[in-house]
């Protein structure tokens, strides 16, 4: 059951884009994305033909798009409240610039959010609890981490 007067907020201090998927319960990251290259090369020239490549891969994990997991895009250095909610997990991503469909880094799988208590995503992308009635940008010990 959700809590309708959820006071539990989120500040983006990465200096960069995050989605932010949140549920009540555990999430299952349940599709992997595979993205390849291939780069080949070649020159000939008197002394002989010579051939090179390179091959490249990376594994994604996301969500699936018609996933009913619900997320928020925040934008760097800014913050948002979540509506309706008690206890949450959340996933958090760095967006890709570029492109807002992709996601190129993840911060946190599954990282609980007690009910009532807000969080930062810091620069270094560490998730550090609020302090209670100190603003966004302040943590449990204190520290600013106000962009």
């Amino acid at each position: 059951m959700g809590n309708e007067n959820s006071n539990t907020h989120v500040a983006n201090a990465t200096g960069k884009p995050l989605r932010i998927y949140y549920h009540v319960e555990k999430m299952r990251l349940n599709e992997l994305v595979v993205e390849g290259g291939a780069e080949i090369g070649g020159s000939v020239s008197d002394s002989g033909a010579s051939l090179s490549g390179k091959i490249s891969s990376n594994v994604k994990s996301v969500f699936k798009p018609d996933s009913r997991i619900r997320y928020i895009r925040l934008p760097a250095n800014d913050y948002c409240k979540f509506s309706g909610e008690g206890e949450l997990f959340v996933c958090v991503f760095v967006e890709d610039n570029h492109n807002e469909k992709a996601c190129v880094h993840t911060i946190s799988e599954n990282f609980h959010i007690p009910s009532d208590r807000s969080f930062i995503v810091t620069a270094n992308h560490n998730i550090k609890f609020q302090k209670y009635d100190a603003g966004p940008w302040i943590d449990d010990e204190g520290n600013d981490h106000r962009p």
